[in-house]
């Protein structure tokens, strides 16, 4: 048992095993335990605020009175998590023995292990660290090994980090020094590290590692850096450079950057260095590929022969999807029918280019084949079975069926299965992250039909995002109800009805956006429901008149949705009410819509959808179009997609 005051600067009552406290809860008639999980629930929050006041005779009393509550021991690790700096080595090696299966167990280790390296308690730090896939704790657990002398193929370990063409945590210092200062082979690990740096596009990092090489190598590393920066006036000056193995590298790396800006004057420099200096075949195939590749997302006219010259083996999946979408920019069928043909299976049954061939053999007269293949997409409930369906007058494939049997016994569920049970309580408390840390760790436990079961359970609960993830893990893909929700429906209908949206597509983009997780944060900070950019918050929050706005308020329900909307609005009318334009508006900036509009002529939708050159934006635009089509249905509505997907015009 926990019991020293000075382990967490409280003294925790006596906790009871979790075992006991599902044998107690199932024991209990439903009315009975409906009310007293209530009352934990209330005595919980209670216990979290007397703690975070440090009232803690009121926490220990509370504690004491939830022992048989699922997620008690959550409030032994804030109670640990606080005073973890001052915690004994003992105390935090009986908590994590004891709550192991607690997905907190994995992150206050982490929290362990740097107070560990902050008392240069080396010792105990090699004790407590499990090799875990963190670069910083795996560097102190190298510092700790060249301070207690444990140093037995300490540089092949080290080898492996060091060879990174990104910059590392400080923490990495010093098992780098030590590294370079005994490794064999120094000069040749600090060149490969300098090479992957250039090609990680780092070349800060690279010129910071050449200061550990001679005068003359910085130099040479100084050229490489001005050829990454400036790589046409550099490649001017490497004409008549010495043909050798690093002047090679450095003008291969200028080509490709240079053609990753400007693929034609790549192509033409390439042209002409190319003949005066020994380059290998691996050299040449790289650059053609990258030259033809950059032209295609640069959509230049060249860029189609470029790819059909390109050499069977260097026409990889990439190179394959862009010279199929330049022939779908360019109508160009029987090219189009060719490259399908073409493609390895992977991509060729894919359902996006059978659809496709089925579009080019149509145009070509072969109207009988095509109808067969878009028949057979038609049953699909997708963008290209809903895109098939219309193309043949036939009715949509959205048919509910249930996921799993409403009569299920949740009770048991729950009660074999201790993850799921917490992480409901945890979500009932808004404890998101941890609520979603055991959910999670639950699936890793259960069968197909308890995945169905418990995608029901988070369903019942209005943790959509959860649900739709967890029914996603299985084949089952006609459960309407759990896949798409319709939440918050008083605030979408209303915003919708104000600014005259179509409701079906705003629920698509919040689908899409966040899965309705009101309080979804993206890497890049986009925030709610909308996955609103604080920048973009707070200037249509200006355009509306409102206040200016923190992040707690773009997460409210209400509020993101009203700015979501009125960006939605706007983008709408920028592109004229195309749904097409707008959805990739809102994903990728209306900018970038601009550039990627058609030269001259208008292109059909699908046509244009189909060669957005960002893979997220167009899987994001189409997504946003087969969700509104499938929300549509829910409100009892026959849309066809194919009627948001108006003609795109050169300019807007």
């Amino acid at each position: 048992m926990i019991k020293k005051r000075s382990d967490y600067g409280i003294k925790p009552p006596r906790i009871s095993v979790i075992c006991c406290l599902l044998a107690t809860y199932v024991m209990l008639s439903p009315a009975l335990a409906a009310t007293s999980i209530e009352a934990q629930r209330e005595i919980f929050q209670q216990a979290q605020r007397a703690l975070e006041l440090n009232q803690v005779d009121k926490f220990r009393q509370l504690l004491g009175e939830i022992e048989d509550y699922p997620i008690q021991p959550y409030l032994i690790h804030d109670a640990l998590n606080r005073h973890i700096k001052r915690a004994s080595t003992k105390t935090v090696s009986k908590f994590l023995e004891r709550y192991s299966e607690f997905p907190f167990s994995y992150h206050i280790r982490d929290k362990w292990l740097s107070t560990l390296a902050e008392r240069k308690d080396w010792k105990n730090y090699l004790s407590f660290f499990d090799n875990r896939d963190n670069t910083r704790l795996l560097c102190l657990s190298f510092q700790a090994r060249l301070k207690l002398n444990e140093v037995e193929n300490i540089n092949e370990d080290i080898r492996k980090v060091w060879l990174r063409g990104y910059s590392q945590p400080s923490e990495c210092d010093t098992a780098f020094e030590y590294f370079i200062e005994t490794y064999d082979n120094a000069t040749e690990v600090i060149w490969l590290r300098i090479e992957k740096a250039f090609q990680a596009r780092r070349p800060n990092l690279a010129r910071f590692l050449s200061k550990k090489l001679s005068e003359p190598d910085q130099k040479v590393i100084n050229l490489w850096y001005r050829a990454h920066q400036r790589p046409e006036q550099t490649l001017t000056k490497l004409l008549d450079a010495e043909d050798n193995l690093v002047t090679r590298k450095i003008i291969v790396h200028a080509v490709d950057r240079l053609a990753r800006r400007d693929s034609l004057k790549a192509r033409d420099t390439w042209q002409t260095i190319r003949g005066k200096f020994h380059f290998n075949q691996a050299q040449i195939d790289k650059l053609a590929q990258r030259i033809a590749l950059s032209a295609a997302y640069q959509h230049q006219p060249e860029a189609r022969e470029l790819l059909i010259e390109l050499a069977p083996e260097l026409k990889n999946d990439r190179a394959y999807l862009w010279l199929a979408r330049i022939q779908l920019r360019s109508q160009d069928w029987p090219g189009l029918s060719a490259t399908i043909k073409q493609m390895p299976d992977h991509l060729s049954q894919e359902n996006e280019w059978r659809y496709w061939l089925a579009r080019s053999l149509e145009f070509q007269g072969y109207e009988s084949e095509s109808n067969r293949m878009m028949h057979t997409l038609a049953s699909n409930s997708s963008y290209y079975g809903f895109l098939a369906a219309d193309r043949t007058n036939l009715s949509y494939q959205i048919e509910q069926e249930n996921v799993t049997l409403d009569n299920f016994d949740h009770e048991l569920l729950l009660k074999n299965n201790p993850h799921l049970l917490r992480a409901r309580e945890l979500f009932f408390l808004n404890r998101l992250v941890d609520a979603k840390r055991e959910w999670f760790q639950a699936l890793r436990k259960l069968d197909t039909t308890q995945i169905k079961q418990a995608a029901t359970l988070a369903s019942r609960w209005k943790w959509h995002d959860s649900a739709i993830k967890t029914v996603a893990k299985t084949s089952h893909r006609r459960d309407y109800s759990l896949r798409f929700p319709m939440p918050y429906q008083q605030e979408v209908m209303g915003h919708a009805a104000s600014k005259s949206l179509d409701p079906s597509v705003i629920y698509g983009v919040m689908r899409r956006e966040s899965l309705f997780d009101p309080l979804a944060k993206s890497r890049v900070g986009a925030l709610g429901l909308m996955q609103l950019m604080p920048s973009t918050a707070e200037q249509v929050a200006s355009s509306l008149g409102l206040k200016k706005l923190n992040q707690a308020d773009i997460l409210k329900v209400e509020t993101n949705i009203n700015l979501g909307t009125e960006y939605f609005r706007s983008v709408m009318n920028r592109f004229e009410n195309n749904v097409s334009l707008a959805a990739a508006a809102y994903n990728a900036g209306p900018l970038n819509v601009k550039k990627w509009l058609p030269r001259d002529n208008i292109l059909p939708a699908d046509l244009w959808v189909e060669t957005v050159p960002f893979k997220e934006t167009r899987n994001y635009v189409q997504a946003v179009l087969a969700y509104a089509t499938v929300f549509d249905k829910t409100r009892g509505k026959d849309t066809l997609i194919s009627s948001r997907m108006l003609d795109i015009k050169a300019q807007y």
